[in-house]
């Protein structure tokens, strides 16, 4: 009776407009929510608010779904909000998803709604800390994929660990910036930026993946459960990948917290990445496409094991269907 009368609040709270747009149980809702430490009537009236929403209204894409915004985007503000008056250090944040699952357009929004309300939090992409084109032909020079770009080893690791170190003690980050449109969709650092911030978000599609201990026992299942299919260079080469996430893990130890965005497929990144290549051809008259779009999502689905990246480590996790619609919520409690 008890549980039955606080989820009947808890829906009085949430207009139907709303939790209609839900593929979840309200009552997870809920529990994601406590789990947060957030208030859900506090938190309903502040991003229902006519000058709130006048400000976030206008980064949305086009259609943007009520679970988006209520189940992913605004509690993920709400605590990065919490952490900036709470902190007195600056912290690094990660945030993982496969490639065209929204971690861009989510980053984009964070960015540009801190920047109206003056809030320290910026966020960046693995992918700026690409190696610059010459660094990278050669790295990746005679992957099986044949792709210019992507996967573990194609990233400047001690410029991204200095970089790290520096804005954990100062809160200053420079980084380079990397426009995958250059050189006919290769790829090439387009410059440098400087900023200050007290919370820093490092997004990127294998972000806090860790290697795993039998290889080859995974590549059995993945033989089986997968149908993968795997080539002897892969399976040779997903060793030196394995030897690389070694590195990357020294990055992720970094990070206060982990997010995950979980596909709940992980052949949904087909759909994903041809989507997004198409949108950078719209945008910026160049991207993958053809036989070297064909390359790169085959690189995503093999060069390191499904497991690993639909099993991140992570404190929250969000996972996502084909539309991108959140179909499950689940996270660790937070304490400020």
């Amino acid at each position: 009776m008890i549980e039955r009368d606080i989820n009947l609040d808890f829906n009085n709270i949430f207009p139907k407009n709303i939790t209609d747009d839900f593929l979840f149980p309200i009552d997870s809702y809920r529990l994601f929510l406590e789990s947060l430490s957030i208030n859900p009537t506090l938190f309903f009236h502040k991003w229902s608010n006519v000058n709130m929403i006048a400000v976030t209204d206008k980064y949305w894409k086009q259609n943007t779904k009520s679970d988006w915004k209520w189940s992913l985007t605004f509690p993920f503000f709400s605590i990065l909000e919490n952490y900036s008056h709470s902190i007195d250090n600056p912290i690094v944040i990660g945030f993982s998803g496969l490639p065209g699952s929204g971690k861009s357009t989510l980053g984009f929004w964070i960015d540009s709604v801190a920047r109206e309300l003056s809030l320290d939090i910026k966020v960046i992409s693995l992918d700026d800390f690409y190696l610059p084109g010459h660094e990278m032909d050669f790295a990746m020079k005679g992957n099986p994929w044949n792709v210019p770009r992507g996967f573990p080893g194609s990233h400047s690791l001690d410029l991204l660990h200095q970089s790290l170190d520096t804005f954990l003690k100062t809160g200053i980050l420079s980084s380079p910036t990397f426009d995958k449109s250059l050189r006919d969709g290769k790829g090439d650092r387009s410059g440098w930026c400087e900023l200050r911030s007290k919370i820093l978000i490092l997004e990127g599609w294998f972000v806090g993946c860790e290697p795993v201990l039998d290889l080859f026992k995974i590549d059995n299942l993945a033989e089986d459960e997968f149908n993968l299919s795997l080539s002897q260079a892969e399976k040779d080469y997903r060793i030196l990948i394995q030897d690389s996430l070694l590195e990357y893990n020294k990055i992720w130890k970094k990070f206060n917290k982990i997010w995950h965005l979980k596909s709940s497929d992980f052949d949904n990144t087909i759909l994903w990445k041809s989507q997004q290549e198409n949108e950078m051809i719209k945008l910026k008259g160049s991207g993958l496409q053809g036989n070297n779009l064909s390359n790169f999502i085959r690189m995503i689905q093999t060069s390191i094991p499904q497991q690993s990246l639909s099993f991140i480590n992570s404190d929250t996790t969000i996972e996502i269907n084909q539309h991108r619609r959140i179909e499950k919520l689940n996270t660790t409690e937070y304490h400020f």
